[in-house]
């Protein structure tokens, strides 16, 4: 097996993992139904849906380039989740949002010859 395939098990894994917790610091049944609550959908689709194609890319396409892409889909979904339950948290993410990608912006502009 590939290095990578095992790492996004792991790393999917621990990724359930840490939504499981939420899920048993809740309860089971009021988490799900927070989830699925209108605000919260598009986190659970998009959690979900970079979760399910994170282990297909790894484990039926084996390309490892789509696997990381999915696997950095599944990173910022799992951290806007877990910033949205720490107080302040939503803010701070958009203030290091912003702050990295003016950093990424400038350095490519001095980079690349546009």
């Amino acid at each position: 097996k590939q290095w990578y395939q095992r790492r996004v098990r792991v790393f999917s894994l621990g990724s359930v993992f840490t939504l499981g917790s939420f899920s048993m610091l809740w309860g089971p049944w009021n988490h799900l139904m927070h989830l699925t609550k209108r605000a919260r959908l598009p986190f659970t689709v998009s959690y979900f849906s970079t979760l399910f194609l994170t282990i297909y890319t790894a484990m039926v396409m084996k390309s490892t380039l789509l696997t990381v892409f999915c696997a950095c889909g599944q990173f910022v979904a799992l951290l806007w989740y877990v910033f949205s339950y720490v107080p302040g948290g939503v803010t701070g993410l958009k203030f290091f949002t912003k702050l990295f990608s003016k950093a990424v912006m400038k350095k490519a502009q001095s980079t690349l010859p546009i």
